[in-house]
C-alpha cells in the first residue's frame, strides 16, 4: 500500500499551483514531470493531489485506475483498448481530475508519433475548451523532452523531480522501521526516529525504490543490528554510485592537515558556514591550479575535514560512453545524485583531462557535457561545494578561462611548490617517527630542497626508509641526502616546465600559500 510520508514542497508546490489554476479557470492543463526516479515522482503527485482533494487517475497501456483516497490504494476502472484512446478517456472525466500518463510522450512526437493523438491533445488544451479542471501529468525521463510536439511545447509546464533528499529519505526509513515494529520487532517510537536519522545518509543518492530495497536488505538477517545495517548501507551506496555514476565517497580517516596552504585554508574557514546554504547565498567552490605533486588532490580530501562535510569524487572521464546520448544522460543523472547528496564537497580531479583536447573528436559530446558542467556550476542552487583541480587550464583553450569566471567558483588558487618553512614542517612530520633528530634534519634539508614539491619530499623520505629497512639499518642523514640528490635534476626540470603556468596564474589566480 502506498503511504504519504512527507510535506508538499518543491515540485509538489508547482504542481499544486497548476491544479488550482486549472480548477479556477475551468481549463485543461498539461505538465511534463521529468525524473530518473519514477516512484519518487509518483509519490509527489499523490501527496499533492491528496492535499488538494482532487481525484487522481493513472492511465497506461496496462490499464486505467483511480486512487482511493481513504486507503491510498489503486482501484481498476477500465482496460486500455489502444494507447491512442487514453487521452479520449481522460477528456471524458467529469468534475475535474488529475490524470497521470507514463511512457506516453513518444505518441505526441512530430516525427514518429500519432497525429490523431496530437490533434486530440490540441483540442483539449485549446482556450475554447471548457472543463471542470483537468490536469494531464506526463511522467517521463529527462531525454523524453525531445518528443514534445512543436506546436504544443509551450503549453506544457515542465517540472523536474530529482532524487529524494535526506529529509525525505528519513521519512521513508521511519516508515520501513515502523512496519518492522508492527511485525513483532521490538522498537519504540524514539528508537525508530533515532535509527531512521542515522540510516538516512546511507540512502542519499539512491532512487526511492532503491533506497527502500537497500534498507530492507540491510536488516533482513538481523532486524536488531543497526550498526551492521549502517555499515552495509554505506558499502552498498558507495558501490552503486561508483558503478553507475562514476563517483567515489572518499574516506576521510587519516587525512593529513595541509601544510603551506595558509591563504586557502583561511579562505575555507571564512566560507565554510555558507557551504551548507542553498540558493544565491551558497558557497560554490574553489578551483585549484598547479603543477603535479603540489598536494591538490590531498587538499581536496582534507577540505572535507576542514569544513566537516563528506567528499564525493566525481570522475568525469569515466562517464564517457560511445552510445549516442548515453554520456549526456549519465551526466544529467550524476548532477541529480550530487544535488540529492548535498551538502557535500564535490571533488573533480584533473578537470582538463576530461574537457581537453579530445572534445572535438567525439561528435561534440564532450563539448555539450562541458557546457552542461559550466551551467551546473553557475546555476545549481544546492549546497554542493565543488573543488576542481587541474595541472593547466591552458590545455582547454577558451573553456579554461571560463572556469575562472566569477560565479562559477568562489576563488581560483594557484598551488605551487612549498616554501622553505613549509618544507621543514612537512619533513618534520614525516621524519618524526623514524629518527630522533627529526627537527634538526628537517631544518637542514628544507634549505637544500628548493623547488621540491610535497610529493617529491615524501617520495625521497619513503625511498630512504625502504633502503634503510632493506639494509637492516636505521634511517640516516646520508640515506635521505642520497635520494634527494638522485631526484634533484628531475625536480628542477619539472619546475622549469611549468614556468609558463606560473606566469598565467599570476594574472588569473590567488596564491594558495606563501612562497619563497
Amino acid at each position: 500500500m502506498a503511504v504519504i510520508t512527507s510535506l508538499v514542497t518543491g515540485a509538489g508546490l508547482e504542481l499544486r499551483q497548476l491544479i488550482a489554476s486549472s480548477r479556477q479557470s475551468g481549463s485543461v492543463r498539461a505538465c511534463l514531470l521529468t525524473t530518473r526516479d519514477r516512484e519518487h515522482a509518483m509519490n509527489i503527485v499523490k501527496e499533492t493531489v491528496c492535499f488538494n482533494e482532487h481525484p487522481l487517475y493513472h492511465f497506461t497501456v496496462a490499464g486505467r485506475r483511480r486512487l482511493d483516497p481513504n486507503t491510498l490504494t489503486w482501484v481498476t476502472v477500465g482496460d486500455c483498448s489502444e494507447p491512442t484512446s487514453l487521452l479520449t478517456n481522460a477528456r471524458e472525466l467529469k468534475g475535474g481530475a488529475v490524470v497521470v500518463f507514463e511512457d506516453y510522450l513518444h505518441l505526441l512526437s512530430d516525427e514518429n508519433g500519432d497525429r490523431r493523438v496530437r490533434m486530440v491533445l490540441n483540442q483539449m488544451l485549446s482556450s475554447e475548451t471548457v472543463h471542470h479542471g483537468l490536469v494531464l501529468v506526463f511522467i517521463e525521463p529527462p531525454e523524453a523532452c525531445r518528443h514534445l510536439p512543436s506546436m504544443l511545447a509551450d503549453q506544457f509546464i515542465r517540472i523536474e523531480v530529482s532524487y529524494p533528499r535526506a529529509d525525505e529519505l528519513e521519512f521513508i526509513a521511519r516508515e520501513q522501521l515502523a512496519l518492522m515494529r508492527c511485525n513483532d520487532c521490538v522498537l519504540d517510537v524514539d528508537q525508530i526516529r533515532e535509527e531512521a536519522e542515522r540510516l538516512a545518509p546511507g540512502l542519499v543518492g539512491l532512487t526511492r525504490s532503491a533506497a527502500i530495497d537497500a534498507l530492507r536488505d540491510s536488516l533482513a538477517l538481523d532486524k536488531d543490528n543497526f550498526d551492521a545495517a549502517f555499515a552495509g548501507l554505506q558499502k552498498r551506496k558507495c558501490g552503486q554510485l561508483k558503478r553507475e555514476l562514476a563517483m567515489d565517497v572518499l574516506n576521510m580517516d587519516d587525512v593529513e592537515v595541509p601544510i603551506g596552504l595558509d591563504y586557502l585554508v583561511d579562505f575555507l574557514n571564512i566560507h565554510k558556514n555558507r557551504m551548507r546554504n542553498a540558493g544565491p547565498a551558497r558557497a560554490r567552490g574553489v578551483l585549484l591550479v598547479g603543477p603535479p605533486g603540489t598536494g591538490k588532490t590531498m587538499l581536496a580530501r582534507a577540505i572535507g575535514n576542514v569544513v566537516g562535510l563528506p567528499v564525493v569524487q566525481f570522475r568525469i572521464s569515466a562517464l564517457m560512453n560511445s552510445l549516442l546520448g548515453e554520456t549526456e544522460r549519465r551526466f544529467a543523472q550524476a548532477f541529480s545524485a550530487l544535488e540529492a547528496m548535498s551538502p557535500n564537497v564535490v571533488f573533480i580531479d584533473e578537470i582538463e583531462k576530461a574537457f581537453g583536447e579530445s572534445s572535438e573528436r567525439d561528435g561534440g559530446t564532450m563539448m555539450r557535457c562541458t557546457g552542461a558542467l559550466l551551467s551546473w556550476l553557475s546555476d545549481n542552487t544546492n549546497p554542493n561545494f565543488v573543488v576542481g583541480t587541474c595541472n593547466s587550464l591552458t590545455r582547454m583553450g577558451e573553456i579554461g578561462l571560463t572556469m575562472t569566471r566569477s560565479e562559477r567558483f568562489d576563488g581560483s588558487f594557484f598551488v605551487d611548490v612549498p616554501n622553505a618553512r613549509s618544507r621543514q614542517a612537512m619533513l618534520e612530520r614525516w621524519l618524526a617517527k623514524a629518527v630522533p633528530n627529526a627537527a634538526e634534519l628537517a631544518a637542514l634539508f628544507a634549505e637544500s630542497t628548493d623547488r621540491f614539491s610535497g610529493a617529491d619530499l615524501r617520495s625521497a623520505v619513503k625511498q630512504a626508509q625502504s633502503e634503510a629497512e632493506s639494509r637492516g639499518c636505521s634511517l640516516s642523514r646520508e640515506l635521505i641526502e642520497k635520494h634527494i640528490e638522485r631526484m634533484r635534476l628531475r625536480v628542477h626540470a619539472l619546475y622549469e616546465q611549468f614556468r609558463g603556468l606560473r606566469e598565467w596564474a599570476r594574472m588569473h589566480c590567488d596564491p594558495a600559500g606563501p612562497t619563497d
